[in-house]
C-alpha cells in the first residue's frame, strides 16, 4: 500500500499538478494535449502526457510501448501566487488505470511560464514531500491531427472552351480513393463565360491533401464521360478551407475551380 501511495503521489505531484498551472489569461491556450519525456528515479525513460480541458486535467505516465503506468484526474483552480501564475489541483483521483482510481488526500500548487508551444513548470516548491525533490520540467504541446471535413467543389467557371457550339460536360474529382462525379444527362451548355454549379461533396478530407480531377467536354452527350471525349483536362489542387485555382490546358480553353470546406 505504501509503495502504491508513493507512486501515485509521485505521478500526480511531479507531473500532473506541476503541469496544469494556468492563469486565467492562459486557460484557453493550455487546452489540449502536452507531453514530456524524462527518466524516473529507477533510471527508466517514461513519457508523461496531459489532456487539459477547462477546469479539468487528465494525466498519464507511459512506459515502454506506451504502456500506461499511472493515471490521474482532477479539478483545476486557477489564481495567482504573488506575481506568478499558479494552479491548485484538487479533488484528485489516481490509480494504475482509469478504471482503478482512489481519492488522494493532497493538494498541489505550482507555477509556470508559457512560451508558445512550450511550458516550463516548477513543481514541489509548495511544500516538502517524502522522497520528492523540487524540479523544473519543459513540456511540449502535442500537435493534433487536422480534423477531417467535407470538401465541397462549388463550381467550374468556364472562361473559354474549345467547343464552338452546344457541348456537354463531365467532371470527376478524387481525394485518397474517394471519387465523386458531376454529370447530368441532356444538360448542355453553349459558348463561353459559363458557370457550372457542380456542388460535389467529398467526405473525410483534411486541409493539405491533394484533390485530383478530370474535366471532359464533348458535343455528344454520351461521349462526355467516355474515353474518347473531344477535350480532356487533368489537374490537381491542394485542399484548403476555401480556394480557387485556374487552369489552361489548351490555347482556347481556360477554366477556374472554386471550393470550400464544411
Amino acid at each position: 500500500m505504501r509503495t502504491n501511495s508513493f507512486l501515485l503521489s509521485l505521478a500526480v505531484g511531479a507531473s500532473l499538478f506541476s503541469f496544469v498551472a494556468a492563469a486565467a489569461d492562459d486557460a484557453d491556450a493550455l487546452i489540449g494535449k502536452w507531453s514530456v519525456k524524462k527518466v524516473n528515479d529507477q533510471g527508466r525513460e517514461v513519457t508523461q502526457t496531459f489532456t487539459i480541458k477547462k477546469g479539468k486535467a487528465i494525466f498519464q505516465m507511459l512506459g515502454a510501448e506506451d504502456r500506461v503506468i499511472l493515471y490521474a484526474e482532477g479539478d483545476l483552480k486557477l489564481d495567482k501566487v504573488g506575481p506568478f501564475n499558479a494552479a491548485h489541483f484538487v479533488n484528485v483521483r489516481g490509480g494504475r488505470s482509469a478504471d482503478n482510481l482512489q481519492d488522494l488526500d493532497d493538494e498541489y500548487v505550482s507555477v509556470y511560464r508559457l512560451d508558445g508551444d512550450s511550458l516550463t513548470m516548477a513543481s514541489f516548491f509548495d511544500k516538502e514531500r517524502e522522497q520528492m525533490q523540487p524540479s523544473v520540467d519543459v513540456y511540449h504541446r502535442v500537435k493534433e491531427a487536422a480534423a477531417s471535413s467535407t470538401l465541397v467543389i462549388d463550381e467550374v467557371v468556364m472562361a473559354d472552351t474549345p467547343q464552338s457550339s452546344t457541348w456537354f460536360v463531365c467532371f470527376e474529382a478524387k481525394v485518397e480513393g474517394v471519387t465523386r462525379r458531376y454529370y447530368v444527362p441532356n444538360k448542355s451548355f453553349d459558348k463561353n463565360q459559363v458557370t457550372i454549379p457542380v456542388a460535389l461533396e467529398l467526405p473525410q478530407v483534411k486541409p493539405g491533401q491533394k484533390c485530383s480531377f478530370k474535366l471532359q467536354l464533348d458535343d455528344v452527350d454520351e461521349d462526355a464521360c467516355g474515353d474518347e471525349a473531344d477535350n480532356s483536362s487533368k489537374g490537381e489542387f491542394t485542399v484548403s478551407e476555401k480556394g480557387t485555382q485556374s487552369y489552361k490546358p489548351e490555347d482556347n480553353w481556360r477554366y477556374t475551380i472554386r471550393w470550400h470546406m464544411k
